[in-house]
């Protein structure tokens, strides 16, 4: 049998210039946890390593390469980790040059030929991962897995692409034991209850957003049934966890499954507290669902909402109406779920007044959380290639690609970057020290018991 060990990246400095850097989240990694499963129900050896963990990475890489000598590598990683991941795998063939290093993730999905070129890494897995590991340990021809690219001698060759799965049932439930409960505590601004279970219900995303990859799950929506959601749901309140978040990229795009979901938690009298951190769309809920996801238990629930310019979310085919945001927060607000928003500023076609609209909209919205970040052009997205292709992409670091670094990526075509920063620093300020919003602020905060806390927050906010 084989010894795995999976190795999560560190956020490291990804969130070093956060606006509020107290809120961030710490998830178990769930990805690893799923690619674990298959590997231990077959009898191999799987150890997980969470450099979230430790403040010696290279450290704690070394140590666990000496004492558990594994004979496989796991990491995934995201577009701003691309150097973390090239020095890990120097770093792991340098102390053990046996091992055999497997990579997944959405950058080396689309990038794999870098990748591989300029690392140590030795096979990328293209697309969904869940059993890919387990197909490579136990394969013994490379040429036949679908879904992976691989040095061969001096050569890196690539195979076809692998199908979505079609059935997300089949995946199994992911592998907690090879974590501690008490290593992860999200901040109270980021959940009501620890220790929290982040879980996914779906895949896929069937809008066209220009700035959003889909090279992973793609753009059609895949479920798990409403039966297998309640099992795994039940597994989690049996471990203990009181709450949970749904990370799916679009829980209620049906709408009918939706509630039949809500229905079944209802029935089975799931004491649990649940959010859709990630996002829903704003078009995808009514009045039924939202009363029914409150009764369920949901608490919260954030909204991709962009732009305040219907112009603007026109040029990102959000595919998205105003009055239907509008119409969201409302019922939200009559309902009792708290609302989260998500805006983005430097978008195609942006000029500094319809930043200033978003400002006012988002005032005028009155969510219980804005969140403004500058827009990112991921690579593979479409917005990216528009982009490149245009000579306004001027950074070819993937270091610099992450959200809230606020690294110049791009030359706007009709907004300066100091022009974008200057408004991101406005909205914050513009948003969080109006009078409205700190009157229900400090209402809340004192109803909750929260007023300390929600003090030593704003204090640590960068304003």
């Amino acid at each position: 049998m084989a010894k795995i060990l999976l190795i999560n990246p560190t956020l490291g400095d990804l969130y070093e210039k956060a606006k509020v850097k107290s809120s961030v989240p710490n998830y178990f990694p769930l990805n690893l946890l799923m690619v674990a499963t298959p590997l231990i129900e077959k009898k191999h050896q799987v150890k997980l390593l969470d450099l979230n963990l430790y403040p010696d990475i290279d450290k704690a890489v070394i140590n666990e390469l000496n004492t558990f000598s594994p004979d496989y590598v796991g990491l995934t990683f995201t577009t701003p980790q691309y150097s973390q991941i090239l020095h890990l795998s120097s770093l792991i063939k340098d102390n053990l040059s046996s091992v055999t290093i497997v990579v997944g993730g959405p950058h080396i999905t689309t990038h794999y030929m870098e990748s591989l070129k300029e690392s140590k890494i030795d096979i990328a897995v293209l697309g969904e991962g869940d059993f890919k590991f387990l197909e490579i340990i136990e394969t013994k021809q490379k040429r036949d897995i679908k879904g992976i690219a691989y040095r061969e001698g001096n050569q890196i060759l690539v195979n076809a692409r692998d199908c979505y799965l079609t059935n997300l049932d089949i995946i199994p439930f992911p592998a907690i034991e090879l974590i501690n409960i008490n290593d992860y505590k999200l901040p109270y601004t980021y959940c009501r209850k620890n220790p929290v279970f982040p879980i996914e219900s779906s895949r896929g995303c069937v809008y066209g957003c220009v700035y959003c990859n889909k090279n992973i799950f793609g753009r059609t929506f895949r479920a798990k049934s409403t039966e297998r959601f309640i099992q795994d749901l039940k597994k989690i309140v049996e471990l203990d966890y009181k709450e949970v978040h749904i990370l799916d990229d679009g829980f209620t795009t049906d709408m009918d499954r939706a509630k039949k979901i809500c229905h079944e938690i209802i029935n089975n009298k799931l004491s649990l507290l649940l959010n859709c951190p990630n996002g829903i769309r704003a078009d995808r809920v009514d009045l039924e669902l939202l009363k029914l996801m409150k009764k369920a238990g949901f608490y919260s629930l954030s909204f991709g909402v962009e732009s305040g310019s219907q112009k603007i979310l026109n040029n990102i085919d959000k595919n998205l109406k105003l009055e239907d945001v509008r119409r969201a927060f409302k019922l939200c607000r009559k309902i009792g779920i708290e609302t989260i928003a998500f805006f983005m500023l430097g978008l195609p076609g942006e000029i500094e007044e319809d930043i200033k609209t978003t400002i006012k909209f988002a005032k005028k919205l009155n969510p219980d959380i804005a969140k403004f970040d500058i827009m990112v052009p991921l690579p593979s997205t479409p917005i990216y290639d528009d982009w490149k292709k245009r000579g306004y992409i001027v950074s070819s670091n993937w270091d610099d690609y992450g959200f809230h670094k606020g690294k110049k990526i791009y030359n706007h075509p009709s907004l300066s970057w100091s022009v974008i920063k200057k408004n991101l620093d406005l909205a914050y300020r513009s948003f969080y020290f109006s009078p409205r919003f700190i009157i229900r602020r400090l209402g809340k905060s004192i109803k909750k018991g929260e007023l300390f806390k929600d003090i030593k927050t704003f204090l640590k906010t960068k304003w």
